[in-house]
């Protein structure tokens, strides 16, 4: 507590006035300080001369200054630090500047910089820019372990390379560096890829320069292998193939892997040629030279197999090129695989796919007039009467028929096989996949000279075939529009060809002496010329005869549907479809057979017989007639009907009496064919 002000006297009256009588004259008080207050901005006040003491006016002096921290004022003095203490009592008759001393009242901490810490893209910091507050002066290697708390931590695969001041292209911060932090900085954490080692080895004929690589983690294969490629040397007659992981046995490294771990990298290399050896099994007849040479090395097998089947000299008879192995117990070879190394390619054979037939006896078919009604075409119902008319005797030798129509597997089995052996087509590969329906697109040319291929495929050589051309005397391997004229079928050959117009029709309707829709034709019955063949009833068509007594048009359809496959019937008003509809084609035998056990003789798809076709059918004793010898005769016969998706009335070619013809050119989807043979 500071002392009371001592009493003070009374000033003496002014002159010349009595009391209340003047104004007392005002002073003006100036307030400073040592280096350790700070001036208001109004650092003066105004008093009346003589009536206040220091003790009074000290208040509003210290409320025109501050101190600084750690100081407060100690004492004022007159005019200046070195002025003498101005005591309370003091009265102000002029003005006067006052004077703060300040004293310390404890001890200031040491001054600080505030350093920022920033970081290129490898670093996570904790927080936007952290700061950290060291004393001023301090070296680097004092506040490093300030600034390492504020990395929160380093993105995968980085690691600390350098600390920098300012940024990346600043100094860099070490334990030699020793300059002092005397002001405020930025320091800068720059990273780096974290390396790893890679170790290289490789088999024989790769020698390994450089044993190890480092790398940064993360960097892909791509980028690695330029470097390691020239860390090694490969011997003569040998490439590098590829690097693996590893050893020898690793997984391949892919380009656009990145490398995480040390590792170590094995180099595979390969020869530039290779040596590829054909052999067979036991049914496969290989040349003596079994040896293809300085093939290319990753050549692909489809060039490769073409100089392999040039090593086979032949099959054991009754067998055919099946596949290609790599090696005897191997995959079989495809198109695309490549060869990297000296292998054995084994050629596998298998049996000639059999067809299965139904042979029929020496048979004399005596003509005769129908008794019952055909459709008719323009007033005329001749299309339909076949071809044992009246006055007609014919004598069929001997002969096997195929109990279905070809179907597209065999058909392209034996193509490819055909294709292989100078064999010509117009029919092209693809057209019609593996399957169990007949084969259809295809023309009367074409199955001649398949018919051939299919035999030598068979005999394991081409005596038995039985298409010649007269003309070259040679086997018919394929047939141009010139040559239908000279195209010759020797009937007593035992190979593979088309039935005659007679056999087809004699297969179709042959009954044995089962009368039913049937009349005789000398010793046999023979299936109504107006009736699909095997069904038991006529195929119904527009007719007052129709339908017959008993039955409907509904009861014929079911009738026909049984044994053949077709589209549309004949309902009584018109063409409909079938409920359930038939919408294509159907597998070979999904009907019920005729009576000889041949399926589809009716429907499904027409079939190409030999004969040149004629409207006129000859008269008298004929035996093993083949059609029309007359070289205008141009057309080929075409027996049976077929399914249709456009012709409303294709039901009516189904009937057994039913001839149809085309050229011999012609490929429509709608003719098949069936083989006959000689066993």
């Amino acid at each position: 507590m500071q002392p009371k002000p001592p009493r003070r006297r009374p000033s003496p009256p002014s002159p010349g006035g009595e009391s209340g009588g003047s104004t007392p004259a005002q002073i003006t008080i100036t307030v400073a300080g040592d280096e350790h207050v700070t001036l208001k901005p109004t650092h003066t006040f105004e008093v009346e001369k003589g009536t206040k003491t220091w003790y009074e006016l000290k208040t509003e002096a210290e409320d025109k200054i501050t101190c600084d921290e750690h100081y407060k004022i100690d004492k004022w003095n007159f005019n200046n630090e070195l002025g003498e203490e101005i005591p309370d009592g003091h009265l102000f008759n002029e003005p006067t500047t006052v004077f703060a001393v300040t004293i310390q009242t404890s001890t200031p901490p040491e001054p600080k910089i505030t350093i920022t810490i920033k970081g290129d893209e490898g670093v996570i910091l904790k927080g936007v820019d952290p700061t950290i507050t060291p004393v001023k002066g301090k070296q680097w290697k004092q506040i490093k372990s300030l600034a390492e708390e504020k990395i929160d931590k380093y993105k995968k695969d980085h690691e600390l390379k350098n600390w920098h001041l300012t940024d990346a292209s600043g100094a860099v911060l070490d334990d030699l560096y020793t300059t002092p932090f005397d002001d405020n900085a930025t320091i800068f954490v720059e990273t780096k890829i974290v390396d790893i080692t890679l170790t290289i080895q490789g088999d024989s004929h790769v020698t390994v320069n450089a044993p190890q690589l480092k790398v940064p983690r993360g960097t892909q294969w791509r980028i690695v292998k330029e470097k390691a490629k020239d860390q090694i040397s490969v011997h003569s007659n040998y490439k590098l193939k590829e690097w693996r992981r590893g050893s020898a046995n690793g997984r391949p490294l892919q380009d656009n892997v990145p490398l995480g771990e040390d590792m170590i990298i094995y180099a595979v290399s390969h020869p530039e040629k290779i040596t590829i050896t054909v052999e067979g099994d036991g049914h496969v007849h290989i040349a003596s030279d079994k040896t293809i040479s300085n093939i290319a090395y990753g050549t692909k097998w489809e060039y490769i197999a073409v100089l392999a089947k040039k090593k086979i000299t032949g099959y054991e008879a009754g067998f055919m090129f099946s596949a290609w192995k790599n090696g005897a117990g191997g995959n079989e070879l495809l198109n695309g695989d490549t060869f990297e190394e000296d292998t054995i390619v084994y050629a596998t054979a298998k049996q000639v796919p059999a067809s299965l037939g139904k042979k029929i006896p020496e048979a004399s078919i005596v003509g005769k007039d129908i008794s019952y009604q055909l459709p008719t075409k323009d007033g005329s119902d001749t299309l339909w009467r076949g071809v044992f008319p009246e006055g007609r005797t014919v004598t069929l030798s001997e002969y096997t028929i195929g109990e279905h129509e070809v179907t597209t597997e065999l058909w392209n089995t034996i193509y490819k096989w055909a294709k292989d052996r100078e064999y010509e087509f117009d029919y092209q590969e693809g057209n019609m996949p593996d399957s169990n329906k007949p084969i259809s697109g295809v023309s009367w040319r074409d199955y001649v000279v398949w018919c051939n291929a299919y035999t030598e495929a068979k005999f394991g050589n081409t005596t038995q075939c039985v298409y010649t051309n007269s003309q070259t005397h040679t086997i018919v391997k394929s047939i141009g529009d010139s040559d239908d004229d000279y195209i010759v079928c020797d009937l007593t050959k035992k190979g593979y060809r088309l039935p005659t117009e007679a056999e087809w029709e004699y297969a179709a309707r042959y009954q044995g002496n089962d009368s039913t829709n049937a009349e005789n034709y000398g010793s046999v019955y023979l299936t109504n010329l107006n009736s699909a063949s095997g069904a038991k009833k006529p195929i119904g068509f527009q007719s007052v005869a129709m339908p017959p007594s008993g039955e409907t048009y509904e009861t014929l359809r079911a009738e026909t549907a049984r044994v053949a496959v077709f589209n549309k019937y004949y309902n009584g008003t018109g063409f409909v479809e079938q409920n359930p509809s038939v919408p294509d084609l159907a597998d070979v035998k999904t009907k019920d057979p005729n009576k000889l056990d041949i399926y589809d003789m009716s429907g499904n798809v027409a079939e190409w017989c030999w004969d040149r076709y004629s409207a006129t059918i000859s008269s008298g004793p004929v035996t093993d007639p083949t059609g029309s010898s007359l070289s205008s005769d141009t057309k080929r016969v075409l027996r049976g009907g077929y399914w249709s998706k456009n012709k409303v009335d294709a039901v009516y070619e189904c009937m057994t009496g039913k001839r149809d013809y085309d050229s011999a050119s012609t490929a429509a989807s709608s003719m098949g064919f069936r083989l006959v043979w000689q066993e």
